[in-house]
């Protein structure tokens, strides 16, 4: 069965508006580069600001800027009273390093959750903000009323954007987690025996029906441009049509991980620390 996102996207943005209208809060976008994928994502926070009513800026950055430069950008928000939050677009030109990029930022305005004070904080279980993909899975396990205590997980992908950080929060929930990879031996194996899979590696329809076993939950966190132009996840359909539950794409996971960028905005917007 097919599961969506858009019920719970519109719950968490009528609980966003209500508390976005009692605080200031503005979010700032550093985009370097003029990819359309990335500007479609973009334009989509962009919208869902305007509608819960929180101001959203993009500070677009020419493709070739240094290093240094785009540092600098990130420190003058940083220095910004007015910005809540600050966000860097991905993916960014290859000349420009991701990570020193992103803990540039100052944690207190860390809306994506990827400052090493802030995962460190996730390791250790201490409430605060958490990367929006893993809190998108575990938003839509709850509300499908998956029990995650006991169960067998195996996540395929280990980015700090989506697997690690998922890894740890479904350890914290009393799941078996087991983290795949490029170079993990008989993947095939690890996914059949899963009670749930969830696939985070970027590659179209890498999971295939003979992967994943009968009845079993997929998270699909998948979504690959093909040329053509249609989305397809990391999950190949007849691998879906096998599972109890599978997340849908378009539609799923994604639709509610914008809901939960902004959510992180709010928890920023709400903490005694920051700036």
């Amino acid at each position: 069965m097919l599961v969506y996102g858009k019920q719970l996207r519109e719950e968490m943005k009528e609980g966003i508006k209500q508390q976005a209208a009692q605080l200031p809060i503005k979010l700032a976008i550093v985009k370097i580069g003029d990819d359309k994928a990335s500007q479609a994502y973009v334009n989509s926070l962009v919208n869902f600001g305007q509608e819960v009513g929180i101001p959203v800026v993009t500070v677009c950055l020419e493709k070739h800027i240094t290093q240094a430069e785009a540092e600098q950008a990130i420190r003058e928000l940083n220095q910004d009273p007015d910005i809540t939050g600050i966000m860097v677009q991905k993916p960014l030109p290859g000349h420009i390093n991701d990570n020193t990029l992103i803990q540039t930022v100052d944690y207190h305005k860390d809306v994506e959750g990827l400052h090493y004070y802030n995962l460190g904080r996730l390791l250790a279980n201490d409430p605060g903000v958490c990367p929006s993909t893993p809190k998108a899975i575990m938003t839509m396990l709850k509300a499908n009323k998956v029990d995650l205590t006991g169960k067998k997980v195996t996540i395929v992908g280990r980015s700090t954007i989506v697997g690690s950080p998922l890894a740890v929060m479904m350890t914290a929930q009393h799941a078996t987690v087991t983290l795949c990879h490029s170079r993990t031996r008989n993947l095939e194996q690890e996914t059949r025996a899963a009670d749930i899979v969830v696939a985070a590696v970027g590659k179209p329809w890498f999971i295939t029906a003979d992967m994943v076993s009968e009845g079993c939950i997929i998270m699909d966190a998948g979504i690959n441009v093909d040329e053509s132009g249609s989305i397809r996840g990391d999950v190949h359909p007849k691998a879906a049509a096998r599972a109890s539950i599978a997340s849908a794409v378009p539609g799923g996971i994604g639709v509610i991980t914008v809901a939960e960028l902004f959510d992180n905005l709010l928890i920023l917007a709400s903490q005694p620390s920051r700036n």
